[in-house]
């Protein structure tokens, strides 16, 4: 039976093994996911001692859990490296921690489902906070189902200042508790977490007069969900749509503009917009957000990640456009020429076992979803998939990709008698 050691040993190797493409190769890490070059730069500017600021500005855009790890990290020495580092240590205490709640065959099959997983192996290389995200969300879960409901509620009211989108959570994990009738945790899982939200929510105000957490939702809005949305009523294209939108937001704030007058704008603007076509937002916000289930893996940080080179246009909205429209042989073609041919062996290999793992575990997941409804994990899941909308892709599994790893090692097992 393989030991907690060995286990750690394996991972060691296996993230070592991801890790030897990007040596000596800093500028991948970093420009691999655009997300990665922000907290590089917020964690930068804390060790300069800025503030929490990007191009000069408080960033009212990303929370400030992540920057403030590799800041610590920074201290030491500044480098997107380390990231991966803390990764792998934070994947070690996991596996230490469930260790200790989960009986050793569960354990195990879970372990092994972690790490060789391509999702997290991959994305852990990054400096972006969906990992994390992931580790924190299953020690919520964890700890929910083990009653210690402390150390549950402290993770689930952390989990915004990681990623905004954890923000949609707490009512989900409420209704949880209504319908196993803890009526005491159902309210202290909804309230918690908000009133956690209130000290950021307070010093962005104070810096930059806007009460909110994080401007991330505007700028998807404004960026990505609406223009598709509009795109596909007015039948002129999402880049069309996009310029319009720009075009309206220059001559409703002009050329000299505060914070507060740009993230307003794109408020006013985006909300305009989507009264105007609500199903078309509707539609094309559900079918792209299943390409957080679908996807095996991003292409755009795969292929940096392999080459170093950028991809030459994004091509996700336009191929989706086709397919909508029924022109499923131009989509796919767009798909196979700007994508697939330009991976090389060792992307493909890495593409194809995605694509194995990826149905490994959707098909272990609905095969167990009929023996033991898990009703908690489906209340997750469901939110942090359906949030994504036109800017989905693969590494948004790993929010709650874990919890899947958990719900199947659980029902794998072979002995009835486990404590979880």
């Amino acid at each position: 039976m393989l030991k907690l050691s060995h286990l750690i040993i394996l991972l060691i190797i296996i993230r070592l093994l991801f890790f030897l493409p990007l040596i000596s190769n800093q500028e991948r890490v970093v420009n691999a996911i655009t997300d990665g070059k922000e907290y590089c730069e917020l964690a930068y500017n804390l060790l300069l001692k800025k503030g929490y600021q990007r191009e000069g500005n408080f960033d009212t855009k990303r929370p400030p859990l992540f920057p403030f790890f590799l800041f610590l990290f920074y201290l030491l020495y500044p480098s997107p490296y380390w990231a991966c580092f803390f990764y792998l240590l934070l994947s070690i205490i996991l596996l230490i921690i469930t260790k200790n709640y989960l009986t050793e065959k569960t354990f195990i099959i879970f372990s092994l489902l972690f790490i060789l997983s391509p999702q997290m192996n991959f994305y852990s290389l990054f400096p972006i906070t969906d990992f994390l995200f992931g580790l924190f969300l299953l020690l919520t879960v964890l700890f929910l189902k083990e009653n210690k409901n402390t150390y549950s509620l402290l993770f689930l009211s952390l989990l915004p200042y990681i990623k905004p989108v954890a923000i949609l959570l707490p009512p989900f994990f409420s209704f949880f508790h209504l319908i196993k009738k803890r009526i005491k945790l159902m309210f202290l899982s909804l309230l918690l977490p908000y009133l956690f939200l209130l000290p950021w929510c307070f010093l962005t105000y104070k810096k930059t007069g806007l009460f909110t957490f994080s401007t991330l939702p505007y700028i998807n809005f404004f960026s990505y969900y609406v223009p598709f949305a509009k795109g596909l009523k007015e039948k002129i294209g999402y880049q069309k749509a996009k310029e319009i939108m720009n075009e309206e937001l220059k001559n409703l704030i002009g050329d000299k503009y505060s914070q507060k007058e740009f993230y307003e704008g794109i408020r006013k603007i985006a909300f305009k917009e989507l009264k105007k076509a609500p199903f078309h937002f509707f539609i094309s916000h559900t079918i792209f957000s299943l390409n957080t289930i679908i996807s095996p893996i991003s292409f755009k940080p795969l292929l940096i990640y392999l080459t170093g080179k950028e991809l030459k246009k994004p091509i996700q909205q336009e191929v989706f456009s086709y397919l909508l429209k029924k022109k499923f042989f131009t989509g796919l073609k767009i798909f196979f020429e700007e994508r697939l041919k330009i991976l090389g062996i060792s992307g493909f290999f890495l593409l194809l076992y995605s694509i194995l793992f990826l149905f490994l575990i959707i098909f272990n997941f609905i095969k167990y979803l009929k023996k033991e409804k898990p009703i908690l994990e489906l209340l997750i899941i469901f939110p942090l998939i359906f949030s994504t909308g036109v800017v989905a892709e693969a590494r948004y599994r790993i929010l709650f990709e874990p919890l899947i790893y958990l719900f199947i090692a659980k029902n794998l097992k072979f002995n009835s008698g486990s404590r979880f």
